[in-house]
């Protein structure tokens, strides 16, 4: 059969209007995004945000910025009508957020939008209604000045996309994180959130970045972090990390790694590679910085037009950054290991002026919400544990009943068990177990060593308990006589909001304490009230990064595994002989002992055949 010619046709413009808002607003979250940017654009002072079923029935911005005349109202919902820029040029010298004029137009083309604007201080102004890809229609409406708008059953005219969206929970997370997101870079601007009709954001004005950082990101993290500040032709930067050693300092990619170019919040592995290059002599698995680095860049010099959503610019010298943002960091480590008595490091003018405090440079105006300096010494109402090998077992595993069950022979490649009847059968009351370097436990077997990974090895048993509470909806608790407080960020405490029902089932009675507040009533009875705080934090911080599709698909084990991470021993944390032979008791007492829930190794064994092998006898 001959091949036959097919015939190219230009789309209608109700299509092409759709393809091009697939580019722009890819979620609810993004929509909001650009609403937002708009108002930065217009010199708001104050921004008020509402949204409802996670912004696919409403998502409304108000802002008292420059607002619109009735005539720009009309207007700004063309397709690449913009104030920003007028020629091509333009594009290369942006110090705006906003600049090619299709967020509103893509927004409306998927939407039902209304805009009601006003650029006068009399109380007169203009709305604009649009529906899809409908016509315009625009009349006149009472308004002070600024501009609100209002964007209502996104997606509605395109329901296979829709299907393709995620939850409605899942919408408002990825909403509170651009929006803290967003905030950091403008502490200047007054922003408020109204998700559900519940105020779960209120960001007042701060005066400097740090403060803004300390309201966001929480007070006691700010205090960690150290500041640098380097210049070169062109391109500065303030930096903001975590040392290392702090509780900033995470085993895996920290929650805040936010870089801004130009008050822009961007994605560059250039930026990233300098700051662990930086930090290479202090970097392991066990520590990664966190950091807020604000680049301010010639206009000239960057390239905000290469990602359709403004995700990433390119930079004309990637080398010169790099090389500032790596010399600020090492000459200010040098600084302050080498000069503790706030000696200057060596240099000439033309090197980065860096900040010669370490490593608490920054000073922070007191909060409204900090975390209580007594909370941690709250007492319990119930009588203290013994603290014999029985009761230790049961604050390691939540059970009042050790057996040892046969163990699985199906083990991880990195796992050799040769034996599984010598470990099965050992009484683990009766080994010396030893530690070592407060993480790793030793344990003699008859026929070699096992070395278990403590903080792993309760995961386990902590993972496997949460489940079995999940099922019966209930779990041993201990009240406490004085309520733990605690101060979370907005999104953290939407987390809690929303997953009150795990946390009950895990042994918690977490109530709001006002704003982004709550307190702690109740904890499992195996934790102790000074680690419960930063129990809850880690395990929010879980839920919010977790990432496994197989996780997130079953919540039930999404939440377990959170508690279990956030509420077990950690490296570094002494323990004495019988929590040692406790945790061995309750381990191999798992349906299975040889992985966490996020699947690293809690046990390896080394036979005596291996360490005969390798003193080459």
């Amino acid at each position: 059969m001959p091949l036959l010619e097919k015939e190219i046709r230009q789309l209608p413009e109700a299509v092409i209007q759709k393809i091009a808002a697939g580019e722009v607003i890819e979620r609810p979250a993004s929509v909001l995004k650009e609403l937002i940017e708009n108002c930065i654009d217009a010199e708001a002072a104050k921004i008020d945000i509402a949204v409802e079923n996670g912004g696919y029935s409403l998502i409304r911005v108000a802002d008292n910025g420059a607002g619109m005349s009735q005539g720009n109202l009309e207007k700004s919902v063309l397709r690449h009508a913009t104030s920003k820029i007028s020629r091509a040029e333009d594009i290369y010298a942006l110090s705006t957020m906003g600049f090619r004029g299709e967020a509103l137009a893509s927004i409306a083309s998927v939407s039902r939008l209304r805009i009601t604007s006003s650029s006068s201080d009399g109380g007169l102004g203009a709305a604009l209604s649009v529906e899809g890809t409908g016509a315009c229609a625009c009349m006149p409406a009472p308004h002070v000045r600024g501009t609100t708008v209002e964007v209502r059953d996104i997606f509605f005219n395109t329901p296979a996309r829709r299907k393709f969206m995620k939850s409605e929970k899942a919408e408002r997370m990825a909403m509170m994180r651009m929006l803290e997101e967003v905030v950091i870079a403008f502490p200047g601007i007054h922003f408020t959130g109204l998700f559900d009709g519940n105020r779960v954001f209120e960001v007042p004005p701060a005066e400097t970045l740090p403060m803004r950082i300390a309201q966001v990101a929480g007070n006691e993290f700010a205090h960690e972090l150290i500041e640098c500040n380097g210049s070169v032709d062109g391109m500065g930067v303030t930096l903001y990390l975590t040392p290392p050693g702090t509780k900033g300092a995470s085993a895996s990619r920290p929650r805040w790694q936010n870089l801004y170019v130009n008050l822009r919040r961007v994605d560059n592995t250039t930026v990233n590679a300098a700051i662990r290059q930086g930090f290479a002599r202090f970097i392991t698995e066990q520590f990664r910085p966190a950091f807020f680095c604000f680049l301010d860049v010639d206009p000239h010099k960057i390239d905000v037009n290469v990602h359709p959503t403004k995700k990433e610019v390119k930079f004309d010298d990637e080398r010169a950054l790099f090389a500032l943002i790596y010399s600020a960091i090492q000459r200010f480590l040098s600084a302050a290991i080498t000069g503790p008595m706030g000696k200057s490091p060596p240099g000439n003018a033309a090197d980065p002026v860096l900040s010669p405090a370490y490593p608490h440079s920054l000073e922070f105006a007191s909060r409204p919400y900090l975390i209580r300096e007594d909370a941690a010494q709250s007492p319990v109402a119930a009588t203290p544990i013994p603290d014999d090998a029985a009761q230790t077992m049961l604050r390691f595993s939540g059970l009042a009943q050790m057996s040892a069950k046969s163990l699985d022979p199906g083990l991880p490649n990195t796992i050799q068990f040769t034996d599984n009847a010598a470990v099965t059968n050992e009484m683990w009351s009766l080994i010396s177990c030893y530690q070592i370097h407060e993480t790793y436990i030793l344990a003699p077997i008859k026929n070699g060593i096992l070395l278990i990974d403590q903080h792993a090895a309760h995961e386990r048993i902590l993972y496997e308990q949460a489940l079995k509470d999940l099922e019966t909806k209930r779990s041993t608790s201990q009240q406490l006589l004085f309520p733990l407080v605690l101060e979370l960020t907005p999104t953290e405490k939407t987390v809690v909001d929303s997953s009150s029902d795990y946390f009950r089932a895990f042994g918690f009675d977490i109530q709001d304490f006002g704003g982004t507040t709550i307190s702690v009533m109740a904890l499992p009875a195996f934790l102790k009230d000074s680690a419960a705080l930063q129990a809850i934090k880690e395990m929010v911080r879980l839920l919010i990064e977790d990432t496994d599709v197989k996780r997130i698909s079953e919540p039930h084990r999404r939440f377990a595994a959170a508690f279990a991470c956030g509420a077990a021993i950690k490296a570094g944390q002494a323990l004495d002989k019988e929590e040692m032979n406790g945790l061995l008791n309750s381990l191999f007492a798992a349906e299975n002992p040889y992985t966490c829930p996020h699947g690293r190794p809690t046990v390896v064994r080394i036979s005596l055949d291996e360490l005969s092998r390798r003193f080459l006898r």
